[in-house]
C-alpha cells in the first residue's frame, strides 16, 4: 500500500512562497497575558511548540488566563495544535513560577 507523505500524521515544515521554511519563533511568557497573534504563514495548518523553563496557563475563549486560572501547560511538554487554536491562545506564567517561561514554536503544513 502506498502512503502519502502529505498527511496530518506526517506534517512537514510550513514553507514560504519561495520554498524556504517559515522561521521558528520564541515567545516569552511573564505575568502579563500574551499570545502568538495572527502572524502565521498562509500555508500553516498546524503548529508544534514546547513549553520551556516554567509552567504556563492558557485559554482559547478570548479571556485572559491568570496565574491560577486556565489550562495548565507543563514545562518540558510538547504540543501540536491547529492554527486556529494557536491563534486564539493566550498564555501567562503560572503564579508560583519565579522566572519567565519560553514557548518555542514551529509552523507545519500537511
Amino acid at each position: 500500500m502506498a502512503y502519502n507523505t502529505i498527511h496530518p500524521l506526517y506534517p512537514q515544515r510550513s514553507l514560504q512562497s519561495n520554498s524556504t521554511a517559515v522561521a521558528s519563533q520564541s515567545l516569552s511568557v511573564s505575568t502579563a497575558s500574551v499570545g502568538f497573534g495572527t502572524a502565521f504563514n498562509v500555508n500553516t495548518v498546524l503548529v508544534t511548540f514546547d513549553v520551556q523553563d516554567q509552567d504556563v496557563r492558557c485559554r482559547w475563549d478570548g479571556s485572559n488566563p491568570t496565574g491560577t486560572v486556565g489550562h495548565l501547560l507543563v514545562a518540558g511538554s510538547s504540543y501540536t495544535w491547529d492554527k486556529g487554536m494557536a491563534t486564539a491562545a493566550k498564555f501567562i506564567r503560572k503564579s508560583t513560577a519565579t522566572a519567565d517561561a519560553t514557548i518555542f514554536l514551529s509552523e507545519l503544513s500537511c
